[in-house]
């Protein structure tokens, strides 16, 4: 005869929640379940049942291309205070020859132009616990969070490249103020209504555009830039798209682009969209073997020491500019409102 639970405790022996003891004997004509002391279940955690995929997805921002547009140099280092450049220009006049004459003088007319040198920063911290934690999902924090600063500094790198710096002797390439003004696209009408922007445009009449901007750099060198230089047309990602638009006879704007100029590139900005409409920039990156525009910085990336705190680390991550400096301004044109 099995004891009870009240009897069985008298010798130690303790079955708390236990409801009654299973009766071998009587087995078969039990409710197997009654016997449970968990509850019952018959399935494993959602968990258990997921795939992770090996693949990790970045989230992309924009396109960064300023270094298409012009060579990125290093000018210095991240000590320097500002850069300066010289130009010269040739002055002379001349007079009829006479054995005693001293008329006409010839000489040169020297300029320094300067641009400040801006330093910026980034700062990364990652704790014992919270790198551990990662881990255990395979995520190496301390390299992921080091790719993060360089890809920040990267981006307002190109933007310094291209838009300059606030309040400093720092310009974009997009902005430098030697640049000449813009112009405006050859209006057509449609529907009665004169317009000036792609969208509404045809074939013929992109590539005038395009001309146009190119008879402006043309006209500001004197002659000196042809169509057989090698040249860089800088476009809206929007604007690049109208370029595949064809005539009847399936030619594009890009196919009499190519046809005409020897050697152009197009380089796609998103700079260069704008609430006054699409801008184009045409430029030529040499003019008589000289550059005409570079993008200038100190120090490209410096990554700073490894910091210890009582459960984390910290680093800090330091790059310099000079902004897009335009040292021949005549080899540039814009025109904007396309």
């Amino acid at each position: 005869m099995p004891l009870s639970f009240n009897q069985a405790a008298k010798y130690g022996f303790n079955f708390p929640g236990a409801r009654m003891w299973i009766d071998h004997a009587n087995m078969p004509k039990m409710a197997q379940d009654a016997a449970l002391i968990t509850s019952a279940n018959a399935t494993v955690p959602a968990e258990f049942t997921a795939y992770i995929d090996p693949e990790v997805i970045d989230i992309l921002t924009a396109p960064r291309n300023s270094r298409e547009l012009l060579s990125e140099e290093q000018k210095g280092d991240w000590t320097t205070a500002y850069m300066k450049w010289r130009t010269n220009e040739i002055t002379g006049t001349t007079s009829p020859y006479s054995d005693f004459g001293q008329s006409g003088r010839s000489g040169v007319n020297v300029n320094w132009l300067t641009r400040e040198q801006y330093r910026f920063s980034t700062v990364i911290d990652y704790g014992d616990l919270e790198v551990e934690t990662s881990s255990v999902a395979k995520i190496n924090l301390a390299a992921e969070k080091q790719r993060s600063a360089a890809t920040t500094i990267d981006i307002d790198a190109n933007k310094f490249y291209l838009l300059g710096v606030e309040g400093l002797e720092i310009y974009g390439a997009l902005n430098d103020p030697n640049l000449l003004a813009a112009i405006s696209p050859i209006p057509v009408t449609v529907n009665g209504s004169p317009v000036t922007e792609w969208v509404d445009k045809n074939t013929q009449q992109r590539y005038n555009d395009v001309l146009a901007l190119f008879q402006r750099l043309v006209k500001q060198s004197n002659g000196i830039i042809t169509n057989k230089d090698e040249l860089k047309l800088a476009v809206s990602p929007d604007t690049s798209v109208q370029f595949g638009g064809a005539t009847d006879f399936n030619v594009s704007v890009l196919d009499m682009l190519h046809k005409y100029f020897t050697n152009l590139t197009i380089v796609v900005l998103p700079q260069l969209s704008g609430d006054a409409g699409e801008t184009m920039f045409m430029f030529a990156p040499k003019v008589a073997g000289m550059q005409t525009g570079l993008l200038g910085y100190g120090a490209k990336l410096r990554a700073g020491r490894i910091v210890p705190g009582l459960s984390s680390f910290a680093q800090k991550f330091t790059a310099t500019t000079y902004g897009g400096i335009i040292k021949i301004p005549f080899a540039y044109a814009q025109m904007v409102g396309v």
